[in-house]
């Protein structure tokens, strides 16, 4: 996803249902840090969702977002991209003080994205394929050191199990150079 996606998917959004907050939070935060990670060859280029945590949202809202600018909506099929709407629920998967890390976007104050640190904590619960090649990308381009991110990863509570698989894939990210 290019920024200028990003922002275009943050406009409609905005447009639609005039939130108080936007918090950018999947890969497409990272646009935030680097926008050349969505260019041609870098690790966003394919990624076609925002994650995006709106608030304050309703029942109403939602449907009218997914309806409007969700996967397979009008806009996706126009655009190439969507968005993909985040529960609060994901507030309780994310560093403690997340929210004071979050940087805000060039758009609006009132769209922020999450620290590249804090996003990779989320990726490593998940240990997907693809999150380990965004990590060690990001590793590799020293957008995230390991050392930094252990730490991270140290102070976010969660359960055994995802503690497990985190720690696990924290372990196969190879150091830059």
């Amino acid at each position: 996803m290019h920024l200028r996606s990003l922002k275009h998917v943050i406009e409609a959004v905005s447009a639609l249902v005039h939130p108080d907050q936007i918090v950018v939070m999947g890969s497409s935060s990272l646009l935030a840090y680097d926008a050349a990670l969505g260019e041609e060859g870098q690790p966003l280029e394919l990624s076609l969702d925002a994650d995006l945590l709106i608030e304050p949202i309703d029942g109403a809202q939602v449907a009218i977002l997914h309806e409007a600018l969700g996967e397979g909506s009008l806009f996706h099929r126009e655009y190439g991209v969507y968005v993909d709407l985040l529960r609060p629920e994901i507030e309780e998967t994310l560093p403690p003080g997340w929210r004071d890390r979050c940087v805000p976007m060039e758009v609006s104050d009132n769209i922020v994205c999450l620290d590249p640190y804090d996003l990779a904590v989320a990726k490593l619960c998940v240990a997907r394929d693809k999150d380990m090649e965004l990590l060690q990308g990001l590793v590799h381009r020293g957008l995230i050191r390991l050392d930094e991110l252990q730490a991270r990863y140290q102070d976010t509570p969660m359960d055994e199990r995802r503690m497990f698989r985190a720690g696990r894939a924290l372990g196969k990210l190879k150091p830059q150079g």
